[in-house]
């Protein structure tokens, strides 16, 4: 009788709150349990796959790729936080990529269009709510393929001064070929490309890549390099252009601009942006060669592949700034404000390039005026030329310069 006195005192009630506490509500599994192992993991579609939980085990899920795919997987909790993952061949015996609280980013180079399994760590969570984003696109090369190599039977020629709409990845190099007249000719070669895609570096050899003459290797959004053909007695000589991925991973889109000069006149200045095509089914460059010292005012610009027959005007501006297509132009004015040369408009006539040495002294200067170059100062300039496109006009612009004066 003491005993059944304790229990409804004092100890039956800690009885229930524990059994209470044991029975308290929890999420319910999610509809693609048990996923526990990599023996036969759900196949998941790419884009984003919510209602899941994890906790206190680990997920596995099986999801298709495509050959060389950009592979982007994130597993996001309640509160935006990353969850982390890693991927793998099927079966799990090859571990091919792996984040840790953070998105995973991989660039499957080479890969084959398969199978592939993520497993989302349950990290010790109980019944952690999570959203599962998964993309997976196919990076396709160039048209210039296959020049992964410096053999000559893989060598794509400078076929235009700027050639666009370019990708290399950290599997697949690009080489292109070049030739130097004769001694004291300089080549400039300019990379255009988005750093936050991936880090293009380039590299400049003789034939057959036994010797180096020039590198790019920098850390930010473009390269740009220059070799003078020293040739004794004068001769041809044939360069090759190596453009890659640093570390051989990832992928980035680029255009490749050549500029020439020569030793009394050698190249100044490195592109700022590159250009639309043109009705000659090239982009119109623009190099410049002479002085990058503002007091010598021996700046001489050209524009190339141009239309014939066709007219425009420089234009410059000390502050780069991207427009798409402005008042329905074809191309894309990358300058702010531009001043423009108020000299009659240059003519291509049955050529396809025009040439102008701008006095530095009287640069003019968007809104009206003129401003003289010092040193220390950075100035860009386009070229803006009248077009015909199935028989309608149309304007169009030439890839920006940008010089910094000393």
């Amino acid at each position: 009788m003491r005993f059944s006195s304790f229990q409804s005192a004092g100890f039956g009630a800690t009885f229930v709150l524990a059994a209470l506490s044991l029975t308290a509500p929890t999420l319910a599994q999610d509809a693609f349990e048990p996923n526990d192992d990599c023996i036969a993991p759900p196949l998941i579609p790419l884009g984003t796959t919510t209602g899941l939980t994890s906790g206190p085990d680990d997920d596995f899920f099986t999801f298709a790729i495509p050959a060389n795919a950009d592979i982007t997987i994130n597993a996001l909790d309640g509160l935006g936080n990353s969850l982390d993952v890693e991927l793998f061949e099927t079966t799990c015996g090859v571990s091919i990529a792996s984040a840790t609280a953070a998105p995973l980013n991989f660039f499957d180079c080479g890969g084959l269009a398969r199978d592939v399994v993520v497993q989302v760590s349950g990290a010790g969570l109980t019944d952690e709510a999570y959203t599962l984003e998964v993309v997976a696109a196919e990076i396709l090369d160039d048209m210039n393929e296959d020049n992964d190599t410096c053999s000559t039977g893989a060598l794509v020629s400078l076929s235009s001064f700027t050639m666009p709409g370019l990708v290399v990845t950290g599997c697949d190099e690009d080489y292109y070929v070049g030739r130097l007249q004769n001694a004291g000719v300089e080549i400039q070669i300019d990379v255009l490309f988005s750093h936050d895609q991936g880090d293009i570096d380039i590299e400049l050899y003789d034939l057959g890549c036994n010797t180096l003459l020039a590198s790019s290797l920098s850390m930010d959004d473009n390269e740009s390099l220059r070799y003078m053909n020293t040739t004794f007695p004068s001769m041809p000589e044939a360069v090759v252009v190596r453009v890659f991925m640093k570390n051989g991973t990832g992928f980035g889109d680029y255009s490749l601009t050549a500029c020439f000069g020569n030793d009394l006149l050698p190249t100044i200045g490195n592109q700022a942006c590159t250009a639309v095509l043109n009705s000659t089914n090239r982009p119109a460059t623009l190099c410049a060669r002479g002085s990058d010292i503002a007091l010598d005012d021996s700046v001489f610009l050209y524009v190339v592949d141009l239309p014939t027959n066709s007219v425009g005007y420089f234009i410059s501006s000390p502050i780069f700034k991207l427009a798409l297509n402005p008042g329905g132009s074809l191309g894309n004015l990358c300058l702010d404000v531009p001043g423009r040369y108020n000299f009659n408009p240059l003519f291509t006539g049955p050529g396809t390039a025009v040439f102008y040495q701008p006095d530095l002294t009287q640069t003019p200067v968007g809104g009206g005026g003129f401003t003289s170059l010092t040193a220390g100062t950075t100035q860009l300039w386009q070229f803006w030329y009248r077009d015909s496109v199935g028989g309608s006009a149309v304007s169009n612009f030439s890839t920006a310069l940008e010089i910094p004066f000393l």
